[in-house]
């Protein structure tokens, strides 16, 4: 079901959406295949000599048409090539009567235009190619596009290698072949593509690893569909201007109570620092007041390692009569639980307790999931008045949704939309690419990659992002999508200054402050419309 969605953010497609997106165009506005083709084509071969001005003049480009509109897309951009006078040889892996529709009308053009034509039966045929010609070459990859199912076999498998191993510039068109558009990953074999130009609006392929390792550069460009496509979805790739949108004012005459009390529960003996690091993020994030609370086994511990500017206290045991806690309980506005917290028979009736009383929004991370999981505890969040944050990694999301973690990652917006429902929760679906969705079904996807964020205390440091987000006042998800886009923003400042390898969560904590200052910068920078726009 499509919502209307009025933001600056890029759309993104299903390759089964985008089908539907090309039915209404042709049937309602008459904006055939053959046009969109064309406009594809036109675009990409703009692309490519934007990016090799040089392409078929020196050496030769090699264009590969597989099957379908992919192939299509390739035949238009070999035509335009040779418009422009470059040396252009095209392999077609289907005989001349196989092609249909707008693809065969543009594989006809080529015949007529003594376009070099050569079909291709098996790898060898290409090798021979690659043999007795001097290159350099060039290679537009044309064989198949997002609807790809199961893995490469046969021919396609064994083209793509070659490929690989004897081309150095290859520019994908939609997708590098061999991976899932949905999903990002790597069925059996895939291109590596210096270059991919997605037509109308990317996949979510094109940013999910593995897959967005192999695609190179990514440029989605324009094939003249109608504007109010672009706002109308459920799936969106987050942009500054937008995530900048959902920040509150903050009150100059404010006082400390103004900006929010935060509880965060967590640790266990020897694990202390999930939860100080969630602390002193909530603190960062602008959380007027923070009281961690753990383990008594391990609040010595803690209280070495806590900000000064923080608060403690002691977690009840399971013997112990948590009622006497409901008062203490009203004097927070947000809540995060599960940093550090370990899977202890006392921290299960502690979660239900706190699940049942806590009538503020929370956030529940880490073990806090898993104890969901393993005790099946959805219900209770779906009882709440306030939806929870949650914030699996793949391997957690697996346990809460019953999948394994390998369909996780084949089917990432089946995962998250399965957890929503079971929980009515807003989730975050954390990885190098992070999904974001709530109950109303829209979802967003922020695209950051950084790969020294891939350390210890990374997760605890957004869930106490997110719970000083939720303590000033910010809807759940709106602070979803805030403390994820800032996590990444504050990793992101890290790294320009200087720090990839051994970056550390205290690191990205330190940046925290100075990411509302950068996202309002980036807010503010002019997006003129663009034929192709560099993602």
């Amino acid at each position: 079901m499509n919502r209307h969605v009025v933001n600056p953010s890029l759309r993104i497609c299903t390759s089964e959406e985008m089908r539907g997106l090309d039915q209404i165009a042709e049937k309602e506005l008459g904006i055939g295949p053959a046009i969109l083709m064309e406009n594809a084509g036109r675009a990409a071969t703009e692309s490519i000599l934007r990016e090799y001005p040089d392409a078929g003049l020196d050496g030769e480009i090699v264009v590969f048409a597989g099957k379908g509109n992919n192939a299509g897309d390739a035949f238009v951009v070999a035509r335009h090539l040779m418009g422009l006078h470059r040396k252009v040889r095209i392999f077609h892996l289907l005989k001349r009567e196989e092609y249909k529709g707008a693809t065969a009308t543009n594989f006809e053009i080529l015949a007529k235009m003594k376009a070099r034509l050569f079909y291709v039966e098996s790898a060898q045929d290409v090798e021979s190619f690659f043999d007795s010609s001097p290159g350099p070459f060039l290679a537009i990859d044309g064989i198949l596009g997002t609807g790809l199912k199961g893995n490469l076999e046969g021919l396609y498998y064994d083209l793509v290698t070659l490929i690989n191993d004897r081309v150095d510039t290859v520019v994908s068109l939609d997708i590098p072949t061999g991976v899932a558009g949905e999903s990002g990953v790597v069925l059996g074999n895939a291109i590596h593509a210096n270059l991919t130009i997605s037509f109308g609006f990317p996949r979510l392929g094109h940013f999910l690893p593995p897959g967005a390792v192999v695609r190179g550069k990514l440029v989605n460009v324009d094939i003249s569909l109608p504007a109010q496509f672009k706002t109308e979805g459920d799936k969106f790739l987050l942009r500054p201007s937008f995530v900048f949108s959902k920040l509150s004012k903050r009150d100059r005459y404010g006082h400390k109570n103004t900006f929010g009390h935060v509880l965060l529960i967590g640790g266990s003996f020897g694990r202390t620092g999930a939860i100080s690091m969630a602390t002193s993020a909530s603190l960062r994030t602008g959380s007027g007041l923070a009281t961690a609370g753990t383990w008594t086994d391990s609040i010595s511990q803690l209280l070495f390692q806590l900000p000064q500017e923080a608060m403690s206290v002691v977690v009840p045991k399971e013997e112990e009569r948590y009622e006497a806690y409901r008062e203490l309980l009203k004097e927070y506005s947000s809540l995060v639980i599960g940093p550090g917290i370990g899977v202890r028979p006392e921290a299960k009736r502690l979660i239900e307790t706190l699940l049942q009383e806590f009538r503020g929004p929370l956030v529940l991370d880490a073990d806090a999931l898993n104890i969901i999981a393993e005790g099946q505890l959805h219900g209770l969040l779906v009882h709440r008045k306030t939806p929870a944050i949650l914030t699996p990694h793949p391997g957690e999301m697996a346990r809460l949704i019953r999948w394994n973690k390998e369909d996780v990652v084949r089917d990432p917006l089946g995962a998250i939309k399965k957890c929503v429902e079971l929980t009515h929760s807003v989730v975050i679906l954390k990885g190098a690419a992070t999904l974001v969705s709530a109950p109303s079904g829209v979802l967003y996807l922020n695209h950051f990659p950084n790969s020294g964020m891939a350390t210890a205390g990374s997760g605890d440091v957004l869930a106490g992002m997110l719970g000083g987000l939720l303590g000033q006042g910010i809807e759940p998800f709106d602070a979803a999508i805030l403390g994820v886009y800032l996590h990444s923003l504050a990793g992101d400042l890290a790294v320009r200054g200087g720090k990839t390898r051994g970056m550390t969560a205290g690191d990205i904590i330190e940046q925290i402050p100075f990411t509302f200052q950068e996202l309002e910068k980036l807010a503010k920078q002019p997006e003129e419309p663009r034929m192709a726009r560099l993602l």
